[in-house]
Protein backbone atom coordinates (compact mmCIF):
# COMPACT_ATOMS: atom_id res chain seq x y z
CA UNK A 1 0.00 0.00 0.00
CA UNK A 2 1.33 3.81 -0.66
CA UNK A 3 -0.22 6.78 1.00
CA UNK A 4 -0.70 9.95 -0.48
CA UNK A 5 0.23 12.04 2.43
CA UNK A 6 2.14 14.72 0.94
CA UNK A 7 3.81 15.66 4.44
CA UNK A 8 7.40 14.98 5.70
CA UNK A 9 6.68 13.19 8.77
CA UNK A 10 9.21 14.22 10.70
CA UNK A 11 7.91 17.32 13.16
CA UNK A 12 4.02 15.45 13.80
CA UNK A 13 1.87 14.72 16.63
CA UNK A 14 -0.80 12.39 17.42
CA UNK A 15 -4.55 14.06 18.97
CA UNK A 16 -6.55 11.68 20.98
CA UNK A 17 -9.69 14.52 21.33
CA UNK A 18 -12.33 13.40 23.87
CA UNK A 19 -11.70 9.74 24.38
CA UNK A 20 -14.26 9.99 27.60
CA UNK A 21 -16.59 7.58 29.26
CA UNK A 22 -19.66 10.11 28.26
CA UNK A 23 -18.92 9.25 24.69
CA UNK A 24 -17.84 5.55 25.29
CA UNK A 25 -21.59 4.62 22.93
CA UNK A 26 -20.11 6.71 20.04
CA UNK A 27 -16.48 5.53 19.80
CA UNK A 28 -16.37 1.66 20.77
CA UNK A 29 -16.01 0.59 17.55
CA UNK A 30 -12.52 3.13 16.85
CA UNK A 31 -11.04 2.52 20.29
CA UNK A 32 -9.06 -0.70 18.46
CA UNK A 33 -7.61 1.50 16.13
CA UNK A 34 -6.84 4.59 18.48
CA UNK A 35 -5.10 1.80 20.46
CA UNK A 36 -3.00 0.98 17.09
CA UNK A 37 -2.13 4.60 16.25
CA UNK A 38 -1.18 5.17 20.01
CA UNK A 39 1.08 2.16 19.92
CA UNK A 40 2.55 3.39 16.78
CA UNK A 41 3.25 6.73 17.65
CA UNK A 42 4.31 5.39 21.23
CA UNK A 43 7.15 3.35 19.54
CA UNK A 44 8.38 6.11 16.88
CA UNK A 45 8.22 8.50 20.10
CA UNK A 46 6.07 10.85 18.35
CA UNK A 47 3.87 13.01 21.22
CA UNK A 48 0.87 12.02 21.98
CA UNK A 49 -1.92 14.75 23.16
CA UNK A 50 -5.32 13.48 25.13
CA UNK A 51 -7.82 16.08 25.34
CA UNK A 52 -10.36 15.69 28.29
CA UNK A 53 -13.76 18.25 27.62
CA UNK A 54 -15.54 18.96 31.47
CA UNK A 55 -16.90 22.49 32.53
CA UNK A 56 -16.19 22.87 36.50
CA UNK A 57 -19.36 25.48 36.17
CA UNK A 58 -21.49 26.30 33.58
CA UNK A 59 -21.63 29.81 34.51
CA UNK A 60 -18.18 30.46 34.38
CA UNK A 61 -16.45 28.32 32.39
CA UNK A 62 -19.84 27.00 29.96
CA UNK A 63 -19.75 30.36 26.71
CA UNK A 64 -22.06 29.03 23.95
CA UNK A 65 -21.13 25.32 24.64
CA UNK A 66 -22.51 25.50 27.95
CA UNK A 67 -25.35 26.90 27.04
CA UNK A 68 -26.40 25.16 23.72
CA UNK A 69 -25.82 21.44 26.19
CA UNK A 70 -27.00 22.25 29.28
CA UNK A 71 -27.20 19.54 31.76
CA UNK A 72 -25.78 17.06 28.56
CA UNK A 73 -22.72 19.48 29.78
CA UNK A 74 -19.64 16.49 30.95
CA UNK A 75 -19.08 17.57 34.55
CA UNK A 76 -14.96 17.92 35.28
CA UNK A 77 -13.57 15.41 36.91
CA UNK A 78 -17.11 13.16 36.72
CA UNK A 79 -16.65 9.32 35.94
CA UNK A 80 -18.17 10.29 32.60
CA UNK A 81 -15.33 12.96 31.89
CA UNK A 82 -12.07 10.63 32.46
CA UNK A 83 -10.43 9.09 29.46
CA UNK A 84 -12.25 5.53 28.57
CA UNK A 85 -10.55 2.60 30.85
CA UNK A 86 -9.35 0.92 27.62
CA UNK A 87 -7.38 4.30 26.66
CA UNK A 88 -4.97 5.60 29.37
CA UNK A 89 -1.88 7.68 28.56
CA UNK A 90 1.24 6.98 28.75
CA UNK A 91 3.22 7.41 32.46
CA UNK A 92 6.47 5.48 33.20
CA UNK A 93 7.13 5.50 36.88
CA UNK A 94 10.23 4.71 38.22
CA UNK A 95 11.12 4.50 41.92
CA UNK A 96 11.97 8.63 42.68
CA UNK A 97 9.87 9.92 40.03
CA UNK A 98 6.95 9.69 37.44
CA UNK A 99 7.46 10.77 33.49
CA UNK A 100 4.42 12.16 31.85
CA UNK A 101 5.32 10.90 28.42
CA UNK A 102 2.34 11.79 26.90
CA UNK A 103 0.39 15.53 26.96
CA UNK A 104 -2.77 15.74 29.05
CA UNK A 105 -4.87 18.82 28.01
CA UNK A 106 -7.48 18.58 31.57
CA UNK A 107 -8.72 22.06 30.98
CA UNK A 108 -10.97 22.11 27.61
CA UNK A 109 -13.64 23.23 27.25
CA UNK A 110 -15.05 24.03 24.27
CA UNK A 111 -14.81 22.02 20.21
CA UNK A 112 -11.67 23.68 19.66
CA UNK A 113 -8.68 21.92 21.72
CA UNK A 114 -6.32 25.01 21.46
CA UNK A 115 -9.19 27.14 22.68
CA UNK A 116 -7.51 28.99 26.32
CA UNK A 117 -5.58 25.57 26.80
CA UNK A 118 -1.67 24.77 26.62
CA UNK A 119 -1.94 22.99 23.35
CA UNK A 120 -0.72 25.48 21.52
CA UNK A 121 2.02 26.37 23.24
CA UNK A 122 3.30 22.65 23.96
CA UNK A 123 2.97 22.43 19.99
CA UNK A 124 5.40 25.39 19.38
CA UNK A 125 8.02 24.41 22.12
CA UNK A 126 8.11 20.91 20.54
CA UNK A 127 8.46 22.16 16.58
CA UNK A 128 5.23 20.68 15.47
CA UNK A 129 4.30 21.22 12.57
CA UNK A 130 1.63 18.15 11.08
CA UNK A 131 -1.41 16.87 13.59
CA UNK A 132 -2.77 13.45 13.39
CA UNK A 133 -6.65 14.13 14.70
CA UNK A 134 -8.43 11.27 16.06
CA UNK A 135 -10.82 10.78 18.68
CA UNK A 136 -14.68 12.18 19.37
CA UNK A 137 -16.43 13.64 18.15
CA UNK A 138 -16.09 13.51 14.37
CA UNK A 139 -17.87 16.61 13.42
CA UNK A 140 -17.63 18.33 16.51
CA UNK A 141 -14.42 18.07 18.23
CA UNK A 142 -12.21 16.98 16.19
CA UNK A 143 -13.43 18.95 13.32
CA UNK A 144 -13.35 22.37 15.44
CA UNK A 145 -9.64 21.39 16.11
CA UNK A 146 -8.47 20.49 12.56
CA UNK A 147 -9.82 23.87 11.21
CA UNK A 148 -7.92 25.92 14.25
CA UNK A 149 -4.91 24.01 13.50
CA UNK A 150 -5.13 24.66 9.79
CA UNK A 151 -5.65 28.22 10.76
CA UNK A 152 -2.73 28.11 12.43
CA UNK A 153 -0.76 26.75 9.23
CA UNK A 154 -0.35 23.31 10.65
CA UNK A 155 -0.27 20.32 8.39
CA UNK A 156 -3.53 18.36 9.24
CA UNK A 157 -4.14 14.44 9.15
CA UNK A 158 -7.67 13.38 9.91
CA UNK A 159 -7.95 10.07 10.53
CA UNK A 160 -11.28 8.47 8.85
CA UNK A 161 -10.84 5.40 10.77
CA UNK A 162 -10.03 6.88 14.15
CA UNK A 163 -12.66 9.27 14.64
CA UNK A 164 -16.30 8.93 15.23
CA UNK A 165 -19.56 10.79 16.15
CA UNK A 166 -23.30 9.89 16.49
CA UNK A 167 -23.90 9.06 13.31
CA UNK A 168 -22.51 7.68 9.40
CA UNK A 169 -24.01 10.96 7.72
CA UNK A 170 -22.83 13.48 10.23
CA UNK A 171 -19.12 11.19 9.94
CA UNK A 172 -18.98 11.62 6.28
CA UNK A 173 -20.08 14.88 6.09
CA UNK A 174 -17.07 16.50 8.12
CA UNK A 175 -14.85 13.94 6.07
CA UNK A 176 -16.34 15.22 2.50
CA UNK A 177 -16.03 18.90 4.04
CA UNK A 178 -12.45 18.79 5.40
CA UNK A 179 -11.19 16.95 2.42
CA UNK A 180 -11.95 19.37 0.19
CA UNK A 181 -9.79 22.25 2.18
CA UNK A 182 -8.69 21.18 5.31
CA UNK A 183 -7.13 18.40 5.67
CA UNK A 184 -5.36 14.94 4.29
CA UNK A 185 -8.04 12.26 5.25
CA UNK A 186 -6.47 8.76 5.39
CA UNK A 187 -6.96 5.85 7.19
CA UNK A 188 -4.71 4.24 10.37
CA UNK A 189 -2.83 2.32 8.02
CA UNK A 190 -1.85 4.07 5.59
CA UNK A 191 -0.67 6.81 8.35
CA UNK A 192 1.32 4.15 9.89
CA UNK A 193 3.07 3.16 7.02
CA UNK A 194 3.60 7.03 6.13
CA UNK A 195 5.12 7.28 9.76
CA UNK A 196 7.88 4.29 8.95
CA UNK A 197 9.56 6.99 6.68
CA UNK A 198 10.52 8.52 10.17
Amino acid sequence: MTTSIPYEPKTVALLVIDMQESLRDEVIDIIPNIQSIVKTCHEKDIPVFWTQHGHRNLTFDGGAVGRWWGDGSIKWGSEEWKILRELQPFISRSSTSIDVLDFVIKDKTRYDAFYRTQLGSILISLGIETLIISGAETNLCCEATARSGFDQDYNIVFLKDATATENEEMHKATLLNLEYGVAEIATVTEVSEWLDKR
